[in-house]
């Protein structure tokens, strides 16, 4: 009779417990003893008018961070927008498939030799021969010999085809080294017309001998590339080295039987300052550029100077590398102005380069 009320007492004591310590465990987590009266009040009150907890509940939601990249993403490619001017539409009728000739866009990027980068290109120049004045020793008397026209003398070629390679490694992003190579070859077989002959050499060649002519030429330059300027359209260079010339002229007969030759090697210092600038974006990512490049040449009594203007259209070919071609118009003049020593040699004329840039 006793032992039920009991279990009963028990068991409501039970239940008032956990429904009096649930709501303060729920409010905010502190123990019951602490916090019953004022959850009890919190709870019957208006939710405006709840008092505020010395500590703040803490959010169970966690916010997820994605973690950052361990490299930096490359730069996207640059946006060619439209044009900025109306296209003149009998420009249109004159574009190449695939290639716009829309004006300079808003934002043309110039191809250039990134860091540790090769650019290699072949050139070959239709060199027409200008003034080309050989003087070469004395007559029997000890007079300067006679000057000589390589073309109208001896009838070297007026034009020739004269090949240019050219290999540059940049070494920083500014900084750069370059080696050109330029060979002139001249080989002819010549009467001398009735009126003329000449002295070479203390050598008297005659009117009406038969003589061939042997002309070589062989250019190589090292130079260091500056660039001073740079900018996403354009960029601007200074370059200085030294070049060494292997020349070799002979002129030999066989009536009567006799050779000479004026072989030399000499080395010439040389500077200059060369420009690139976009000019417009092309279809299919290319750009087309001007290229323009002059210096001047000195030493051992020589001087002269070497000037080239093109334009060239590049054309992307993925990871970085780029080919191009390139046309346009070369000038070269070196002169030694010595009594007995005369050498003045002018050449000009188009010139077309294909390269490659990775």
């Amino acid at each position: 009779m006793i032992r039920k009320p009991l279990k009963v007492v028990v068991c409501l004591a039970i239940l008032l417990t956990f429904a009096i310590a649930a709501p303060a465990w729920g409010y905010n987590g502190i123990r019951v003893a602490a916090s019953r009266g004022v959850e009890a009040d919190a709870l019957s009150a208006e939710p405006a008018l709840r008092p505020v907890s010395p500590n703040p509940p803490r959010s169970s939601v966690r916010v997820y961070v994605p973690p950052r990249p361990r490299y930096a993403l490359p730069p996207p490619p640059p946006f060619c927008g439209p044009p900025r001017r109306p296209v003149n539409p009998l420009l249109g009728l004159l574009s190449l498939p695939g290639i716009s000739t829309g004006p300079f866009w808003c934002n043309a990027y110039l191809p250039r030799p990134g860091n540790k980068q090769f650019q290699l290109s072949a050139k070959l120049w239709y060199g027409k021969l200008n003034s080309s004045t050989i003087l070469w020793g004395t007559d029997p008397v000890g007079n300067p010999g006679t000057e000589i026209d390589l073309h109208n003398d001896l009838d070297l070629g007026k034009y020739n085809y004269i090949p240019d390679f050219e290999g540059r490694f940049q070494i920083r992003g500014n900084w750069a080294m370059r080696y050109t190579f330029t060979p002139l070859w001249y080989d002819e077989n010549y009467t001398i017309p009735v009126g003329g002959g000449f002295y070479f050499g203390n050598a008297l060649y005659p009117a009406g001998a038969p003589i061939k002519t042997k002309f070589d030429r062989l250019i190589h330059r090292w130079d260091l590339v500056y660039d001073w300027f740079q900018a996403p359209h354009a960029i601007s260079s200074v370059f200085a080295g030294y070049s060494l010339y292997d020349d070799k002229l002979v002129i030999s007969s066989a009536a009567p039987a006799q050779s000479r030759t004026r072989s030399r090697g000499f080395g010439l210092a040389f500077a200059g300052m060369s420009i690139d600038r976009v000019k417009r974006n092309l279809g299919g990512g290319g750009v087309a550029s001007l290229n323009c490049r002059a210096s001047v040449h000195f030493l051992e009594d020589y001087f002269g100077w070497d000037g080239y203007a093109a334009c060239r259209i590049a054309v992307p070919m993925n990871c970085g590398r780029w080919g191009y071609l390139e046309a346009g118009w070369r000038w070269m003049d070196l002169r030694r102005g010595k009594p007995t020593d005369k050498d003045m040699i002018s050449l000009d004329g188009l010139m077309f380069s294909s390269g490659l840039t990775f």
